[in-house]
């Protein structure tokens, strides 16, 4: 037990990833140990994708001003209404992001449909109206009126020149900390809520696996080997996030091969933990019976050492009875008259 607190992070990690074998080791610790693990895992893939997250925000932020300040059209706001010159399409290849700004009097369905299925075949848009914005992402739409944004963030906005001087006057710096603390938070969040879901999936497949295996796993044992199992999912899913975050390139069934992968480790860690098992019950076999050798040799040197003490004991007696045999009797000495003879006077 005390050998296993002493395993770091990055030691766990590479015995999970590289070494089935070790997964033994794991059943041994408490499961708040895997848990801390866990979150740790999610916490550092999450910080490593909202880096990459920051970086490609700057990007699109600086991108944004440049357009701001050379492309977009002069503009004014007066009474919560803006107005523009003329109608305005944009659309950014890299980003894959469409901008429609349409401040007529009157937009007619038809038209706000149409901006909204050509921005649905983008990844997200921005379609502005005379007294409201819309901003739609992954085919959700969210509505602002201009006079709840300003409002919000306590601006005052007139025309185009008072856009360039706000931008201008706030630190970039500030900007992307605030950006990367609640991208981090929102991540890190729904990485647990995600990968949660996907533990009890694993886990489940885990005990039904090892009771075909032969091997009755408690519930706590059978989630800590869930937790290791699903390692390198989780990395490989922390990179693809970080490659199509900076590319675009997408795996098709990533999220399949994701689940997969996990199964064949858990699969593979029960397998091994029943060699384990199946080995120490021969050695614990072997080790009785050289016990009970040993104590069958010792029961024969006992039994010859007694039967060496009794011919010992038998070998003295022996020469006792024959001395006694050759020792002459008193009885059978004969008898001499002690009666006075008349000498003595």
């Amino acid at each position: 037990m005390e050998e296993n607190r002493k395993i770091n992070f990055f030691t766990r990690i590479k015995i999970a990833i590289f070494k089935l074998e070790d997964y033994g080791i794991f059943l041994g610790e408490r499961f708040s140990v895997a848990i801390k693990y866990f979150f740790l895992l999610i916490f550092i893939m999450s910080v490593a994708s909202s880096l990459i997250d920051t970086y490609d925000f700057s990007k699109m932020t600086n991108r944004a001003y440049q357009y701001i300040t050379n492309e977009l059209p002069e503009f004014s706001y007066e009474n919560e209404k803006m107005s523009f010159d003329n109608i305005v399409e944009a659309y950014d290849e890299e980003y894959d992001f469409r901008l429609y700004i349409d401040t007529s009097e009157t937009v007619n369905e038809e038209t706000l449909t149409n901006y909204k299925n050509k921005i649905y075949d983008a990844k997200f848009g921005l379609i502005a109206l005379k007294d409201k914005v819309i901003y739609i992402t992954n085919g959700a739409e969210i509505e602002y009126s201009y006079a709840q944004l300003l409002e919000t963030y306590s601006l005052e906005i007139h025309n185009k020149s008072d856009v360039l001087q706000i931008l201008t006057s706030v630190s970039a710096g500030s900007i992307l900390g605030i950006f990367f603390i609640m991208n981090l938070v929102a991540v890190y969040i729904s990485n647990i809520i995600a990968i949660f879901g996907d533990l009890m999936i694993v886990a489940l497949f885990g005990y039904v696996a090892a009771r075909f295996c032969g091997i009755r796993f408690k519930l706590i044992p059978i989630f800590s080997l869930a937790i290791y199992a699903l390692s390198l999912s989780i990395v490989l899913a922390g990179i693809y996030s970080i490659v199509y975050t900076l590319t675009g390139f997408v795996i098709n069934y990533f999220s399949v091969m994701y689940l997969l992968i996990a199964y064949v480790y858990i699969i593979a860690a029960i397998m091994m933990i029943k060699y384990d098992l199946i080995k120490q019950h021969l050695e614990i076999e072997k080790i009785m019976q050289v016990q009970k050798q040993v104590h069958e040799t010792l029961e024969e040197q006992e039994k010859e050492k007694e039967e060496k003490e009794d011919e010992k004991e038998n070998k003295e007696e022996k020469p006792n009875e024959q001395e006694k045999k050759e020792k002459p009797s008193l009885d059978n000495e004969p008898e001499i008259n002690r009666e006075p003879d008349g000498s003595e006077i």
